[in-house]
């Protein structure tokens, strides 16, 4: 047994674990805020860091692919540490614009070498079929981190201010990237070039696209989760501005987020049973469903009782990103896995202009205005979906 790269899988946890364990997080709309940065200000640095990765997500992917995942979860790692030191010290929209920038590269860089890491890792010791139920408690370790951090983040903000948390949340940045320098690159197939360099590159596109084409199902399923994901990231970016709406406490925010973060777990870690029991047709074609009702519940209620479906947000996200991981690593292969998971990024960041977009010219007049339009958004492509079949 090939021990030396099932290591990786533990490295993965920490590595996640550290990357989640970001104290900065639970007051950053308050801290962004104190900073000058308004509803708009923040939407426009989500759209640079939407561009950034759709620039960067499929050729990162192909430079995974082609030398190796380890190579750009290092420059993911390096990115990361910048962005958030680079935040700490902002004062101006262009400072918060380049340190958004910066996560830009390193979510790009990461998306689909940290995947095709685990995957290879996994297939060296012919264990991938156990490929969901690792990426859901690789995903476990990180919302233990970030439910650490946010659990501490609110007591250390109210009692020693916003900027304290972001030291603390330099050093566990600083720490996840020395971790990668001890990954062992798994084996990979690699593409033979017949001609030059730039048409090996070209052909990695070409052999993704192609993928996607040829398999409707799955790009199907794809496109769901894009949207979904899409959606759920302006409720990981504002959910401070629509709990203090309902006067909420500072010191409260850690609880807050360990509440609808930590509702993932059981998902992220029966996902692999979960999959023997519902196919994946009924999930993925419900889930636009759940996400509406979620997100007009949120803004209906208007009150503590809001956190219900925030939960059941959180809980329903925790099966449906594994699944739609492992519906995709399973069927590619092995020189075009990490170029099929950034094509598929790709996407879901064109998306997410659009949804962010609608959702700021309505959350600029009322926040809870804003998560109504979310709620409507999955409702209208739900019923797109089904129509559609």
């Amino acid at each position: 047994m090939n021990l030396k790269y099932y290591k990786n899988i533990y490295l993965m946890y920490a590595i996640n674990f550290f990357d989640g364990l970001i104290l900065a997080y639970v007051i950053e709309r308050l801290f962004w805020a104190e900073r000058g940065m308004n509803v708009t200000m923040v939407v426009a640095t989500e759209i640079i860091y939407a561009v950034t990765i759709l620039i960067l997500e499929v050729p990162s992917g192909v430079c995974a692919d082609k030398f190796g995942r380890k190579s750009l979860l290092f420059i993911a790692g390096l990115m990361s540490f910048i962005e958030i030191c680079l935040i700490y010290c902002a004062h101006s929209f262009l400072m918060f614009a380049l340190a958004v920038f910066f996560a830009g590269i390193k979510r790009a860089s990461s998306s689909g070498a940290m995947q095709a890491m685990v995957y290879d890792s996994l297939l060296a010791e012919k264990k991938e079929c156990t490929y969901e139920g690792i990426f859901g408690r690789i995903q476990v370790f990180d919302t233990i981190g970030a439910s650490i951090a946010a659990l501490s983040g609110g007591v250390f903000a109210y009692y020693l201010g916003f900027e304290f948390n972001y030291i603390l949340s330099i050093c566990s940045k600083l720490i996840a990237f020395i971790l990668v320098f001890f990954l062992k690159e798994p084996p990979r197939y690699v593409l033979k070039s017949h001609n030059n360099e730039h048409e090996n590159i070209k052909n990695y596109i070409i052999l993704g696209k192609d993928f996607l084409k040829n398999n409707r199902v799955i790009f199907q399923y794809c496109m769901i989760g894009c949207f979904l994901s899409a959606s759920f990231t302006y409720m990981d970016e504002f959910w401070q501005l629509l709990i203090i709406e309902i006067n909420v406490p500072i010191y409260l925010f850690g609880i807050v987020s360990i509440g609808y973060s930590i509702f993932s777990i059981p998902g992220n870690l029966f996902v692999d049973k979960i999959k023997k029991v519902v196919s994946y047709d009924k999930l993925f074609k419900l889930s636009p469903f759940v996400y509406a009702i979620g997100f007009i519940l949120i803004a209906l209620f208007k009150s503590y009782v809001m956190f219900i479906p925030m939960a059941i947000l959180g809980m329903w996200k925790g099966v449906l990103e594994p699944l739609l991981g492992g519906c995709i690593q399973h069927n590619t292969k092995s020189e075009i896995r990490a170029t099929v998971e950034s094509l598929i990024s790709f996407i879901e960041r064109f998306i997410s202009i659009g949804v962010g977009f609608i959702f700021s010219v309505f959350a600029n007049k009322n926040i809870f205005t804003g998560y109504l339009s979310l709620g409507i958004m999955c409702l209208i492509y739900g019923l797109i979906v089904i129509r559609k079949n």
